[in-house]
């Protein structure tokens, strides 16, 4: 019992392969680095037995068989019209009324009813599925958020490092105008404050480095310690370009929604089929005293509805306006999820314009700022303030293109697994339907 999901195409479906080999590849051997595809495939696997079980489906399907059946007979034994007074009180063998009996009861359910209440578990079984594709794809972007985390995180450190370089370029060049009697004490020492001042962003992002590999830990274990991969092109899913209706529905969100009004719809078919009531039939068996013959007897039973306007259609109206509640929910979530993916695509779109004006206009200005400002100085046309700010700007422009990629790459894995990629951890169900129910 799977969700249908759209096909994947280009990137996505190598990406797909990837992760489907790199499930089945035992841990005992790490790789040197660790890819975004080997973390989201080991998170998907590690998940299998907590936030992805299969445990609710399997025992949807257990109840969907049970739920099929008749009831278990049942068994009587009894002892009737014994004396309890008189010469023959308490004899079971003397008085023509004793008899001691034993009986076999069935209730004899009618078929669809037994088929709704069938029906109903398989409904639940359907959503306990869903849910866990929902749980899957969560699993799946957190740990490609978390290994993206992580390597903004170094990168930001690497800027920081970069940084410290150039300001230490700054302190030599204040030095040597010293030396050459060309500034002051006051310049070098402003350059050696600037310096501390980036060490200490450089500390932060150390520390900020070590949080997100606690985080990717979270979801990967101890391979979160090994060095990471270059990570892939973030490029979202061609399907993505043509969202139609039928793929919104295979958004696991959605599915989820819509397994419930599949739940809600089962219970107000059970409380239709629960108007009409079910025959008892119980087969009697009787032995008297030896002077006396033995007895069979027959009876049946039947529950009478004389109320029927006030309990058991007032149930199925209940059952039914819940249904209608759940469906107007799941449509309700639709549109919220439809609506969200279309606004992350247009961000998305945004983001990358942005980038591309960065890396093409704002960071080159940046860096050929610092070298005039640097090389003005060198040549006593210019300022140490002047190197001084040009360096904290450039430095300001780095962090803000890193945090928009970092912003951008969020975007991507709140795309790009809206549909979690087929793993391990999505093995078929241990129960097939057969003949109408689960075997």
């Amino acid at each position: 019992m799977h969700l249908r999901f759209p096909p994947l195409c280009g990137r996505r479906l190598a990406f797909a392969i990837t992760l489907l080999g790199a499930s089945h590849t035992p841990w005992a051997q790490p790789a040197s680095r660790l890819s975004l595809q080997e973390a989201v495939a080991l998170a998907s696997s590690r998940s299998s037995d907590a936030e992805t079980s299969s445990s609710a489906v399997q025992s949807a399907i257990e109840m969907a068989v049970a739920g099929g059946q008749l009831p278990d007979p049942v068994l009587k034994v009894g002892v009737n019209n014994v004396p309890v007074d008189g010469r023959d009180r308490f004899s079971l063998g003397t008085e023509a009324m004793t008899m001691r009996s034993i009986s076999v009861m069935q209730e004899f359910t009618r078929t669809a009813k037994r088929q709704a209440r069938a029906q109903r578990f398989e409904a639940e079984a359907t959503s306990a599925e869903a849910q866990r594709t929902v749980a899957l794809a969560a699993v799946q972007r957190g740990t490609a958020s978390a290994w993206l985390e992580r390597q903004y995180a170094e990168r930001m450190l690497d800027v920081f490092a970069e940084q410290t370089q150039s300001i230490r370029l700054m302190v030599d060049a204040a030095e040597a105008a010293y030396r050459a009697d060309r500034g002051t004490r006051a310049e070098i020492l402003t350059a050696q404050l600037e310096l501390q001042q980036v060490r200490n962003r450089e500390d932060e992002a150390r520390a900020a480095v070590a949080a997100s590999r606690a985080m990717l830990r979270r979801w990967v274990g101890d391979a979160a310690d090994l060095p990471l991969a270059e990570p892939p092109a973030l490029e979202l899913p061609t399907w993505l370009g043509n969202l139609d209706a039928d793929t919104v529905m295979r958004l696991p969100d959605v599915a989820a929604a819509q397994a419930q009004v599949g739940v809600a719809e089962a219970d107000s078919r059970i409380a239709s089929e629960n108007k009409v009531p079910d025959v008892s039939v119980e087969l009697m068996y009787s032995q008297r005293g030896p002077a006396y013959s033995n007895m069979v007897s027959v009876n049946v039973s039947l529950p009478l509805p004389w109320d029927r306007k006030h309990r058991q259609d007032r149930e199925l109206a209940a059952k039914l306006a819940q249904a209608e509640a759940v469906r107007a929910q799941a449509e309700s979530i639709r549109r919220g999820v439809l609506g969200q993916v279309r606004g992350k695509q247009a961000q998305w779109q945004l983001n990358q314009s942005r980038l591309a004006r960065y890396v093409d206009t704002t960071l080159p200005l940046a860096k050929a700022r610092i070298d005039a400002a640097l090389t003005a100085y060198r040549t006593g046309a210019g300022t140490l303030t002047a190197v001084a700010d040009a360096n904290r700007k450039a430095l300001d422009i780095s962090l803000e293109h890193l945090q928009l990629e970092a912003a951008t790459a969020r975007l991507w894995t709140e795309l790009a697994f809206l549909l979690p990629l087929p793993t391990a951890a999505q093995g078929p169900a241990r129960a097939t339907r057969v003949h109408g129910g689960w075997e």
